[in-house]
């Protein structure tokens, strides 16, 4: 067997070992059934499949003595996001989306405006999922901020009161889906904030419309207006009902926290790495771990990452293709990135950080 094929392997095995642990913890009422509901119907994809995926290739595992410690984390750190809590984001995401830039970050790849408003609805969700987790697991009651407004005025923080007071720390709060290893900060916001916190949540592509289901805008209004003019009739109204997916509970979890602070002025420097490391495929480099500036564009920060591997004693080639594991490609700007594998989370972590906030 190839190192490659070796490699596979290995993480094959511990997500295969992760998702049996993670079932038998559903089974034993330690983890919410919600995280064995469908991410990809059609794919048989539960969202288990994803959460394990995203733990083992982000190397969040590490960060404990075996997977049942991390499993019981994991129990700690998540939340349900119910119906109140979808609506909430849908609604402040509706009024923000429209206002948004219709290209992604970094690309000319144009979004219409309901894929803007969906997107939006997933970051509300992972801000919201903070704010219900901080309330449940340590009784602070925070209040996100929804105001608009010129740019540069609501970068520094997400969180706009902290039990009736203003934070005394700026908090951004980044979103992923289950699988998402990156907390990506974007464009001069590292310079805004002090604390990057990433949530996974397991919002699926059905979800936004189970919701339209559930509030009955489909059945209502869209259905309700296709009969009373004549284009379907009552017996598709109830194909078409029966065939759209029912709502449930949205499980998300806290995955910890990035402080800027700890790295002092240093950080203001955009060619700054302070850890690399990963896994070399035949003439790739697969990068797992990361806390830096990367830019896909420029040479510096590649020979950069060569150059620190090199100082690990690591045999790194000359022509080397340097990845980001689950990236293929970076949009053409400047990012500052962190693996959710090197990210704070432990429980000691948060407390410390909570009573500074």
């Amino acid at each position: 067997m190839t190192a490659k094929k070796y490699i596979l392997v290995l993480a094959m095995s511990e997500i295969l070992l992760c998702k049996r642990k993670v079932e038998i913890a559903i089974r034993n009422g330690l983890l919410p059934q919600e995280y064995l509901s469908y991410e990809d119907p059609r794919r048989g994809v539960k969202h288990v499949d994803m959460l394990c995926e995203g733990a083992v290739r982000g190397r969040d595992i590490e960060s404990f003595s075996n997977i049942d410690e991390w499993i019981s984390w994991l129990s700690w750190s998540t939340v349900l996001l119910d119906e109140k809590d979808y609506l909430t984001a849908a609604v402040h995401a509706l009024d923000l989306a429209p206002r948004l830039a219709g290209t992604d970050y970094g690309t000319t790849r144009q979004r219409d405006l309901g894929q803007l408003w969906t997107d939006t609805i997933r970051g509300f969700l992972g801000e919201i999922a903070f704010v219900k987790w901080l309330e449940e697991k340590f009784g602070v009651k925070a209040e996100l901020d929804y105001r608009k407004g010129p740019l540069t005025e609501f970068l520094p923080s997400d969180i706009k009161m902290i039990s009736g007071r203003s934070p005394k720390l700026n908090i951004s709060i980044k979103t992923t889906k289950l699988r998402g290893i990156w907390l990506d900060i974007p464009y001069k916001q590292i310079e805004h904030s002090d604390v990057f916190i990433l949530v996974r949540v397991g919002v699926t592509r059905e979800h936004f419309l189970a919701f339209l289901k559930k509030i009955s805008v489909i059945k209502d209004k869209i259905l309700g207006k296709a009969i009373e003019l004549g284009i379907i009739t009552d017996e598709e109204l109830k194909s078409i009902w029966d065939t759209i997916p029912e709502f449930t509970n949205v499980p998300a979890y806290i995955v910890g926290f990035f402080d800027k602070r700890v790295y002092g002025d240093e950080v203001k420097r955009r060619d700054s790495i302070f850890l690399v490391d990963g896994i070399m495929k035949t003439k790739r480099f697969i990068i797992n771990k990361f806390i830096g500036y990367w830019h896909p564009k420029q040479e510096l920060y590649r020979s950069k990452v060569i150059e620190l591997l090199r100082k690990q004693g690591r045999y790194i080639p000359d022509n080397v293709k340097i990845e980001f594991e689950g990236i293929g490609d970076f949009s053409r700007t400047l990012h500052f990135i962190v693996s959710s594998g090197a990210l704070n989370r432990k429980r000691e972590e948060w407390e410390n950080l909570i009573s500074q906030i």
